[in-house]
């Protein structure tokens, strides 16, 4: 089996000694080194190798910043973490770092070997999904545009317009398209692609400081209808750790790997998604021609309006148009106060069958009148009705 090269940074004689007495006899990790303080390790990083760096916090200098150092001089090295407290603000600043793990101690020997063991598993893997990501297909300096499809309330049909636009504008000049699922408490984009995720957003935040348009890449999972897709965490305790500033890194590599992001968004405004309002270049809001529903519309607009968000961006969608008999779409346009940028029809027939199989309209019922209404939104974008 091959052997661990382990490098050790700590000023405490007791956690150096705890360490070393419980590595000595696992044969496939090897002690390549030790420091006590940042010179040391900065000097260690400059003429050696090491597989995992063990970086104490409290080091002399801050461990923080030395483990953001070496993560940025080692990016093929795994760090890990040492601190005396568990607390939120130290699994944040050890995610900025680069670190792979936090380790509190005292810890048991079983507990430090299995975490010098799956952080440089996660490393290679990283190195392997980076080596085999497929090159990049864009011109260096393009920026895709950022379509965010939102409502307030749910049961809209975001996803499904998400979903179905994604592979409608992949179709418009064989665009690359990728759908970002930031539903994350609750997303259901991956089901309406019939897609088991192998990664989600967790694993790339997980990469956040090593990450770049080909890491990113790999991440991605595509689907048979040309369309490529980030999804949602399979469980919301899972995205405790993700932040505002996490979710842009992803965004701007994102565009520019492709020619459109389209964003499924969860049905509440959060600050953790301020970045992608703030990037996008259109703001699609849906709504159903429901009293309810276009109140609720109604007051997503004022909240953007007090927010200052540029209102030439949004563009107001009407999903189920004929669902109820005494709300006309004209009705729609004078209570909202704005023209409608697309009309679907209600179908619940083949939309349902649609999500229930995992399969764009496009492909399974590309002559219905409900997948010529997204054609018809996906050209009037491509032809320029984002504002950038």
């Amino acid at each position: 089996m091959e052997k661990i090269k382990i490098f050790i940074i700590s000023g405490q004689d007791e956690l150096k000694n705890m360490i070393t007495g419980a590595l000595t006899h696992v044969e496939y990790i090897l002690l390549a080194g030790q420091a006590v303080n940042t010179a040391e390790a900065l000097a260690f990083a400059e003429t050696d190798e090491a597989d995992v760096i063990l970086v104490d916090a409290s080091v002399e200098g801050d461990g923080y910043r030395l483990a953001e150092s070496l993560s940025a001089r080692c990016p093929e090295t795994a760090l890990i973490i040492l601190e005396s407290r568990l607390q939120e603000e130290v699994m944040r600043r050890a995610i900025f770092s680069g670190a792979k793990d936090v380790l509190i101690y005292p810890f048991s020997p079983a507990k430090l070997i299995d975490s010098i063991y799956r952080s440089y598993q996660s490393m290679k893997k990283a190195h392997q999904r980076r080596a085999q990501s497929s090159p990049r297909q864009r011109k260096k300096f393009q920026q895709g545009q950022l379509a965010v499809v939102f409502s307030t309330k749910g049961g809209v049909g975001k996803t499904f317009l998400a979903t179905n636009l994604a592979f409608a504008l992949a179709k418009e000049n064989s665009a690359r398209v990728v759908l970002v699922d930031l539903d994350l408490d609750f997303g259901n984009a991956s089901l309406a692609l019939d897609i088991a995720p192998r990664y989600t957003i967790s694993d790339v935040v997980n990469e956040i400081a090593n990450l770049d348009r080909d890491l990113m890449e790999s991440f991605l999972i595509p689907h048979p209808s040309g369309i490529w897709m980030l999804a949602a965490n399979v469980q919301p305790r899972m995205n405790e750790f993700i932040n505002g500033e996490h979710v842009e890194t992803i965004i701007k590599l994102l565009q520019s790997s492709f020619d459109y992001v389209v964003v499924d968004m969860p049905a509440r405004f959060s600050p953790i998604l301020d970045p992608v309002f703030q990037m996008s270049n259109l703001l699609l809001l849906v709504t159903t021609p429901e009293v309810s529903a276009i109140r609720n519309l109604k007051a997503c607009l004022n909240t953007l309006d007090s927010l200052n968000f540029a209102a030439n961006k949004i563009r107001l969608v009407l999903n189920k148009a004929g669902l109820c008999a005494d709300i006309r779409t004209k009705d729609v346009e004078a209570t909202l106060g704005q023209p409608l940028f697309g009309t679907l029809p209600l179908d619940i027939k083949l939309v349902t069958d649609s999500m229930n199989k995992g399969i764009p309209l496009g492909r399974l019922y590309p002559r219905s009148k409900v997948n010529r209404s997204v054609e018809n939104i996906a050209g009037k974008i491509a032809r320029g009705g984002a504002a950038v």
